[in-house]
């Protein structure tokens, strides 16, 4: 029997707003801290998991606002099966 994931349910608690092109979607968007320069220096690493059907063609440089702040777009990349991406940002 073949399991039939529910994505809706994946985005119903934690999902934030975002906003592209005037298209409202869902997301989930953490940040996380990292240490780079050899611990001298502390970042933080915008991600947000969508749909890849939503977002996973985003490109370098496209603006993107998720709850009212714009981000720059990195990268962007699918995870496990194609069905979700990560987006990777810069916030503006």
């Amino acid at each position: 029997m073949a399991f039939t994931e529910d994505i809706d349910t994946f985005f119903a608690d934690f999902k934030d707003t975002v906003v592209y092109n005037s298209t409202t979607y869902e997301g989930i968007l953490d940040q996380p801290d990292e240490m780079i320069a050899d611990g001298l220096v502390v970042t933080t690493d915008y991600q947000l998991t969508a749909r890849t059907s939503d977002l996973g063609s985003l490109v370098f440089d496209a603006t993107v606002t998720v709850n009212s702040v714009n981000y720059k777009v990195r990268n962007v990349k699918k995870i496990d099966d194609g069905t979700l991406c990560v987006v990777f940002l810069m916030k503006v």
